[in-house]
């Protein structure tokens, strides 16, 4: 039996090779692969059996798992949802200039990130490259330059006087980060990631990279009781959903599905994020297979539950003021369940009680997050989920601090209870 640390240490490892989320489709296919569920692709003709385990993926940056063990018109279905996408920036088309005899990247921001940190930090690069093959045809490779290449040096406080009371940055034209000493004015970067590649420059077609930490992440603490790591909001929950269906597959008895999206830092509205068809995809064709009437579909989606997981805000002792002190949250405290009366969060107080009696029946500790009366908080793709397919939607995650930083810090206990968790929603 896994300790809680070992959970901790495969998330930590697991985050460490996906640091986009190209490479996070990669991983949790691998962790599917290993656990024997069969590949699917969207445009062939599915043949599914009751008791196995089917996933597929869209665009190399969504995945999605499926299985049938009951019969969802008397379970409904029991759906996971996350997203593997994080704050940060992208290479922009054309995607380096030469200044100074300095050749940099330029950047454009993607989602709302926090800059600050990501200066005067070794980066790495990673995510997908299309080439030309032999055939003449476009063909995807996932890259990771998994080394410091690139680097923001900050400007010296004599420079810039009012850096630490301003703190301002203009991403066009500061935030450049330096790959190369280039004198010749010549940019190389494209000939280097060729290179990299072993393709030639001009077989290039197009490429979607993001620049990220290049250091792994690591336990902190006297007790090692935290971990520091990037990109915890929010694959961490897409990790240990797809943990928790993978667990409880020997026990399963309804109808499971988990599926992690792309692009929820910037609205969800792709082929590929939680706005995309994916889930009503994988009803019809479940239920097309069972030879189900349209009114026993909607008899199943009466039943469904859906959990939303995406990391949530733990009470920061150095900003108390900020948060609801009635209900502080606590790293290790276990799964929190978040509430607003305003949607942004879809639980209802049906959902609350579900989640609370799954956590009690086993014996996973839980916590309660409520946005301060005068503060606007975040969103989930659960609301949109909950309207658009009329199901009861629980929005969940695990507690965290310095949410949407270059790094995160999480409690070393807190992956083992959301997969356990994520196991007993799925194991019905």
């Amino acid at each position: 039996m896994k300790s809680k640390k070992q959970y901790a240490k495969d998330l930590l490892k697991f985050l460490s090779n996906a640091p986009t989320a190209f490479q996070a489709t990669d991983e949790l296919s691998a962790m599917l692969d290993a656990a024997g569920a069969v590949k699917l692709d969207e445009g062939d003709v599915w043949q599914i059996e009751k008791g196995k385990s089917y996933y597929f993926t869209k665009e190399g940056t969504q995945c999605a798992a499926f299985r049938i063990c009951g019969d969802p018109r008397e379970t409904g279905f029991r759906i996971g949802a996350a997203h593997q996408d994080s704050p940060g920036f992208r290479i922009k088309t054309v995607p380096s200039k030469i200044d100074c005899g300095i050749e940099r990247l330029t950047l454009e921001s993607y989602g709302g990130l926090i800059i600050h940190g990501w200066l005067d930090r070794p980066l790495a690069l990673a995510g997908r490259v299309f080439v030309k093959d032999e055939n003449g045809e476009a063909k995807p490779v996932n890259v990771n330059i998994k080394k410091p290449l690139l680097i923001l040096p900050s400007a010296a406080i004599h420079v810039v006087r009012d850096v630490n009371e301003n703190g301002k940055f203009n991403v066009q034209t500061e935030l450049l980060p330096f790959f190369a000493q280039n004198k010749d004015g010549k940019p190389k970067f494209l000939s280097y990631l060729a290179k990299y590649m072993g393709v030639a420059e001009k077989d290039i077609l197009s490429f979607e990279l993001a620049p990220y930490e290049a250091l792994d992440g690591c336990f902190v603490g006297a007790n090692e009781e935290f971990i520091s790591v990037a990109r915890l909001d929010d694959a961490a929950m897409s990790h240990d959903m797809m943990a928790g269906f993978i667990e409880s597959e020997e026990s399963c008895a309804g109808c499971d599905i988990a599926v992690a999206f792309d692009h929820e830092e910037i609205g969800s509205n792709s082929n590929r994020g939680a706005k995309s068809n994916t889930i009503m995809q994988i009803i019809d064709r479940i239920c097309e297979k069972l030879g189900y009437t349209a009114e026993d579909k909607y008899r199943a989606l009466a039943k469904t539950v859906v959990f939303s997981a995406d990391m949530a805000h733990a009470t920061h002792p150095s900003y108390q003021a900020k948060h609801e002190m009635a209900l502080p949250v606590y790293l290790n405290g276990g799964p929190v369940l978040k509430l607003a009366n305003t949607q942004s969060y879809a639980t209802s107080p049906r959902g609350t009680a579900f989640f609370k009696l799954l956590c009690e029946k086993n014996e996973i500790p839980y916590q309660i997050f409520n946005n301060r009366s005068d503060a606007r908080g975040g969103g989930t793709i659960g609301p949109g989920i909950s309207a658009d397919y009329g199901v009861m939607t629980v929005d969940i995650g695990n507690p965290m601090l310095s949410m949407h930083a270059v790094r995160e810090l999480g409690g070393t206990d807190d992956s083992y209870y959301m997969t356990k968790l994520y196991a007993a929603f799925f194991k019905n």
